[in-house]
């Protein structure tokens, strides 16, 4: 009786633990893990607006949803009040490589220049980023029908407002339309010099994958750069910023 109490009690243990692995702090609280067996008797569709996360919480590239026939990874899919699928986390069940291959839009040199852009905000200003040496400059590539970028919005808010006295200028780089971009300001702040309109910027960057924040120091040299949602971004351009200054 005694070992058959041990026994319940490793089962249950591990099963809790199991239980607190898939506690993503990166899924919104509205959001419920699908069961086994929910995942074998529904039909489960991936549209471009469901988003896709290792298990750090890094927003992956849709090129990712390889990975679901991958015997290395078990996706986990977490649905809405509404059973609509909403993001799924590709969770590793092999302990002999703990990563997922990098997204190569990671990838840069530091030190290496940044390309210089002309654009014009929503007011009309010019900015020239080469004009802008001797300031620290942050750019932020975003959409209105981001989620993840909308997710991190409070907090570049409040990065702003530490920095409103320095020298660093924040710029929003967006693809969509100066109408558009008013439209959804009516309903949520962002801080940041907004650029409209900017696929040119966005192709001169590379960026494939939103949001995307690149520092640039004030030689106009790029000193750090983050693809994909990131819970802590804050402290992340923080720490790259005040390094800079």
């Amino acid at each position: 009786m005694k070992s058959f109490k041990s026994i319940c009690f490793i089962i249950a243990f591990l099963f809790i633990g199991l239980l607190q692995a898939q506690d993503y702090k990166f899924i919104p609280d509205n959001q419920r893990l699908l069961t086994d067996e929910e995942v074998k008797t529904m039909e489960i569709m991936i549209t471009p607006n469901v988003l896709l996360f290792d298990e750090n919480g890094r927003l992956l590239p849709m090129s990712k949803l390889e990975l679901m026939t991958n015997p290395d990874y078990k996706p986990l899919f977490y649905v809405d009040a509404n059973k609509k699928l909403k993001s799924v986390v590709f969770k590793r069940v092999k302990a002999s490589d703990n990563s997922i291959t990098k997204n190569p839009e990671e990838e840069f040199t530091k030190g290496e220049k940044a390309i210089d852009f002309i654009a014009t905000d929503l007011d009309g200003n010019t900015y020239k980023l080469s004009d802008l040496k001797g300031q620290v400059v942050v750019l932020n590539f975003w959409f209105t029908k981001c989620g993840p970028c909308i997710q991190e919005m409070p907090e570049l808010n409040t990065l702003t407002e530490d920095f409103k006295d320095k020298d660093v200028k924040f710029l929003a780089i967006t693809f969509n339309q100066k109408d558009l971009v008013e439209q959804f300001l009516e309903d949520t702040k962002f801080d940041f010099t907004i650029i409209p309109n900017a696929n040119d910027i966005i192709s001169l960057y590379g960026v494939n994958s939103f949001p995307t924040s690149i520092v640039i120091d004030k030689d106009g040299n790029i000193a750090t750069k983050e693809v994909g949602l990131m819970t802590n971004i804050k402290t992340i351009l923080t720490n790259a910023i005040n390094a800079e200054l």
